[in-house]
């Protein structure tokens, strides 16, 4: 019973240290993160961040993800509202690293 026990807790301290090395680890989506995209604009002041995904070999869209208070969303890229949207943070980013 007791080499039981003992192999049992090796084993929970290795996966321990496994899980704990890969948890900072970036996630890789391998598919489309959007299923569908949000069209009507949304104001500039309500949107906390925007993230890009290029599109590639996981998804062929390029997708925006708009990151506000109560969730994300995505937003379609070919809107002129998400272009110019996507250009103001742009804008803001290169400020902010200035």
């Amino acid at each position: 019973m007791m080499k039981f026990s003992t192999s049992a807790f090796m084993l929970l301290i290795c996966t321990a240290a496994l899980l704990s090395t890969t948890e900072g680890a970036k996630q890789i989506q391998l598919r489309c993160e959007c299923i569908k995209t949000h069209s009507d604009p949304i104001p500039f002041k309500l949107i906390q961040s925007l993230r890009v995904n290029e599109a590639g070999p996981h998804c062929k869209n390029e997708e925006i993800i708009a990151t506000m208070k109560k969730g994300t969303t995505c937003l379609n890229p070919a809107k002129d509202w998400v272009i110019s949207l996507r250009e103001k943070f742009n804008k803001k980013n290169v400020k902010s690293q200035q």
